[in-house]
């Protein structure tokens, strides 16, 4: 059994700010889960987001995305996000237990 996935690849550019601009890391990922999401709640607005899931076995160079992070769904070798890339709002980290289901959750604006 293995983790479910739906994308081949994910690009991830690490926010880095400590000069006066902000610079970017790239890293790409193996197969991963991604899924567009509308908000249909009728107690408040509804929220439109991305979720995206990342398996254990994808994250090869150790870096677990963090919020603010630029995120597209698709293997890129731009240097820095482009324009259709989207913004990492949450991130959960559920390394543990079954080892085919470990995995990073991220929320995705």
């Amino acid at each position: 059994m293995t983790f479910p996935t739906n994308v081949p690849a994910v690009t991830i550019w690490a926010k880095d700010i400590s000069g006066r601009a902000p610079t970017f890391v790239r890293h790409v990922y193996g197969p991963s889960y991604w899924q567009d999401c509308r908000g249909e709640s009728p107690a408040r607005d509804p929220e439109d987001n991305t979720f995206a899931a990342i398996p254990a076995t994808s994250i090869l160079d150790g870096y677990v995305p963090k919020k603010d992070d630029r995120i597209l769904p698709a293997a890129s070798e731009a240097a820095s996000p482009p324009a259709g890339a989207m913004t990492i709002t949450q991130v959960k980290d559920f390394r543990y237990g079954s080892a085919f289901m470990q995995h990073v959750e991220m929320t995705i604006k």
